[in-house]
């Protein structure tokens, strides 16, 4: 019995992230627009925005416009012809995530799997956003960038 126990706690030790101490490194306004458009784009394909916008307030990302329809037709025959009438109504929302630099609390970065994962929370400590990234060294750039924006 111990040692499925033990066992267990491995394999579920092994499934969490940890967090990697990591002090971040100056970097221009160029490269720190760079590193953030380029991970946000290399998403997984599920998450992965359509666009992303960086002014000198905040970054937007988004997957472009929803667009929900409903509608109703009706024919009635007459004759060799048919009378028809129907109503259709469209609602549409534009998904956009925007990030706003004076919101920025804290930027940790994570290893998991394999995988590095860059939290950025806000100054409530809420997620705003959270980034896969698949080297080491980007997921560290992007960390650099996002505190590069936060400091502004």
């Amino acid at each position: 019995m111990r040692v499925l126990v033990l066992t267990v706690l491995l394999l579920l030790s092994g499934c969490a992230s940890k967090i990697v101490e990591y002090q971040p490194a100056a970097v221009s306004n160029a490269q720190a627009r760079s590193v953030i458009e380029q991970v946000l784009m290399e998403q997984p394909q599920k998450s992965r925005p359509e666009q992303v916008v960086i002014t000198d307030e905040y970054i937007a990302y988004g997957s472009g416009v929803i667009s929900e329809t409903n509608g109703f037709a009706s024919a009635v025959p007459i004759g060799n012809g048919a009378f028809a009438a129907g109503s259709s109504r469209t609602s549409s929302k534009a998904l956009h995530t925007r990030i706003y630099f004076n919101t920025i609390g804290g930027v940790t970065l994570y290893s998991k799997r394999g995988r590095w994962v860059v939290i950025t929370r806000n100054q409530a400590g809420s997620v705003i956003n959270s980034s896969l990234v698949d080297t080491q060294v980007k997921a560290q750039r992007f960390v650099d960038a996002m505190v590069h924006f936060k400091k502004r």
